[in-house]
């Protein structure tokens, strides 16, 4: 992890704690299927190829019923290798509209071992006639590097990024339970020296382990296409993985 990232880790960490002194109630109503809703929670995922995936998250709402989150998630592989990391700092405003009530902003770090960026963006929720389907659509803007050793390997200096994503989340609730399931196709490209292309769709289905809906068992089948270009140098990559998660909410 760079220095910039250790950096961002501690502040995001520091503010998040803080703000958590202030804040006048936690966040209780538990709904995974929203991606709108910010929430204290904290989880362990597995896939099929021994990769750990560990998160945590610290929801407050504000005075003026906003509701804000931090969020801080590490990947290792199955050697116990550093993979990547990821930080967020998540705003929810609330609106009052019956197509879409609620949008939220975001600042995302993102660091692996090929790149570290920073993305702002936000997410949109959209109801739908149907009660148990919502649409949640996502865009953003980013900037970054690329790592030292992984720009000289693909024949390039320049280790700039600039870039986009942008994103739809398809949420069915098939009981009353809160049972769900999520398709969701996520477009995001890093310019530069070095190009990268990347499609990731997931199908994740999530049901409550708990009466009270305070612990959650996930699946979620990822397929990741991308191809990144330099000058002289060409990386296609077409990976599956399938991840099993169990989810606590506080």
């Amino acid at each position: 992890m760079s220095s910039l990232t250790k950096t961002i880790l501690a502040t995001t960490l520091g503010l998040a704690l803080t703000a958590n002194v202030f804040a006048q109630e936690q966040v209780h109503d538990v709904d995974p299927s929203d991606l709108t809703k910010a929430s204290t929670s904290a989880y362990v995922g597995v896939n099929n190829k021994g990769d750990v995936k560990l998160s945590g998250s610290l929801a407050y709402t504000l005075d003026n019923g906003q509701m804000a989150m931090g969020t801080i998630e590490g990947t290792m592989n199955k050697e116990g290798d550093y993979n990547d990391s990821r930080i967020q700092y998540f705003h929810v405003f609330n609106i009052d509209n019956a197509v879409t009530p609620r949008v939220a902003a975001s600042l995302d770090i993102i660091d692996n071992q090929q790149f570290t960026t920073a993305a702002v963006g936000g997410i949109v929720m959209f109801t739908t006639p149907a009660e148990s389907l919502n649409i949640f659509v996502r865009g953003g803007v980013l900037a970054g590097s690329y790592d030292e050793d992984f720009a000289n390997a693909m024949g390039e200096s320049d280790t700039d990024i600039v870039g986009g994503m942008a994103a739809a989340y398809f949420s069915w609730k098939t009981g009353d339970d809160g049972t769900y399931i999520m398709f969701s196709p996520e477009y995001t490209y890093l310019g530069g020296s070095i190009e990268d292309n990347t499609l990731k769709t997931s199908i994740t289905f999530g049901t409550p382990l708990s009466q009270d809906k305070s612990k959650w068992g996930q699946f979620k089948l990822e397929n990741t296409v991308s191809t990144m270009k330099s000058s002289s140098e060409k990386i296609d990559i077409n990976d599956t993985a399938a991840w099993f998660f169990f989810k606590a909410y506080f």
